[in-house]
């Protein structure tokens, strides 16, 4: 890959030279299967589930050894992640086509971008959070060792990370509910004719959803839209129960499924997280990027010379990382074009990364939703 020159930065803040250790007081995880805090322990930091943060802060019992949380093993963590990892690659392919179209109006292109951005990407793919996010999806692929985030040890100072424009990366959310609440993506309960109006609510919704998230940042309207819709399905199942017991299941973990995956679009609430930065000297690149995939966070535009330099600084750090080790996975660092689909079925991966959580954790009752315009 072209390299980035070395750059200076000025700034003591951004990179420290001796190792430290904090212990986070809050964390992501459901059984064990979470991030390690700033120190990186106490969790099985190699079984990260994306988006797992979301369901912690807050309430504790996803941490608590029960049978709900036994229930979401490494496999389903596997499974999860390949899920999600492929509707990045989605999103990532359409953001990249929408930047293009709105410089020279060619669809053609977007290839050329993904791969200047991944290879040789410039000063301004760094600065707006391209590049890194191109390595971040690379080093999250299934394909890469489920340790390769904790072992990057370069350190990093504290305040360098609260300098970091976080986004959340809803978008890659938005496609995938709208993919589960296809025509063909409904369990066998829910495709009753009885709940064709509420099926179409919830579509017409998550579609709304997706051209808002593609445009910009999704309003708290549309959020409450998606909310009601999933409520008012939630109601109209407990209300017609099937008589077969196994269909009744399906139907309510698909619905704990568009819950749980809802609520990932939120902005994640991750100031306690951060603000144990103020007392952290030093953490790792690798527990960063732990955090991120966590809360699903991405790269964000930067604003200020200062969050500038603390990108160029992570690019050259990370930038031979990810040669590395995408070579230690045969994974090509170029040429190599978005990874086609595992082979197994992921289509059961969101019910079954949901269903062992207690529905009433991912969503209010019926009743507050029900009704709802």
């Amino acid at each position: 890959m072209l390299r980035a020159s070395q750059r200076v930065l000025g700034l003591s803040v951004v990179l420290a030279l001796a190792a430290g250790e904090a212990r986070a007081q809050y964390y992501g995880g459901y059984g064990g299967y979470g991030w390690g805090g700033w120190g990186g322990g106490g969790t099985v930091q190699g079984s990260i589930a994306r988006g797992l943060g979301f369901y912690n802060i807050g309430a504790g019992v996803y941490n608590l050894d029960t049978a709900q949380a036994n229930s979401i093993n490494a496999d389903t963590i596997m499974r999860w992640n390949e899920y999600m990892f492929l509707s990045q690659q989605e999103a990532n392919r359409r953001e990249y086509l929408r930047k293009e179209r709105l410089v020279h109006r060619d669809a053609s292109s977007g290839e050329a971008i993904y791969k200047r951005v991944r290879d040789t990407p410039t000063d301004h793919d760094i600065k707006n959070g391209d590049a890194l996010n191109a390595i971040l999806t690379q080093l999250t692929d299934p394909k890469v060792h489920s340790t390769a985030l904790r072992l990057i040890q370069t350190p990093i100072d504290g305040k360098a990370i609260r300098l970091i424009p976080f986004e959340n990366a809803s978008e890659a959310v938005t496609l995938s509910l709208y993919q589960l609440s296809g025509e063909g993506g409904w369990p066998t309960a829910l495709q009753d004719p009885i709940f064709a109006p509420e099926r179409k609510g919830y579509q017409d919704a998550i579609a709304e959803a997706v051209k808002e998230d593609e445009a910009g940042n999704l309003s708290q309207q549309t959020l409450q839209n998606v909310n009601f819709a999933v409520g008012r399905l939630r109601a109209k199942l407990e209300a017609n129960k099937p008589t077969d017991k196994i269909q009744y299941v399906e139907a309510l973990n698909h619905i704990k499924a568009l819950l749980g995956m809802t609520k990932m679009l939120e902005k994640p609430q991750v100031d306690k997280i951060l603000a144990e930065l103020d007392s952290v000297m030093t953490t790792t690149v690798g527990n960063l990027l732990g955090f991120m995939h966590t809360y699903n966070l991405r790269f964000g535009p930067t604003n200020t010379p200062e969050q500038a330099n603390v990108y160029s600084t992570l690019f050259d750090i990370l930038d031979p990382v990810r040669d590395k080790m995408l070579a230690e996975a045969d994974l090509a660092a170029k040429g190599n074009p978005p990874p086609p689909a595992p082979n197994r079925d992921l289509s059961r991966a969101a019910p079954e990364f949901f269903q062992g959580m207690h529905i009433d954790h991912l969503g209010p009752p019926p009743s507050n939703n029900a009704g709802k315009p």
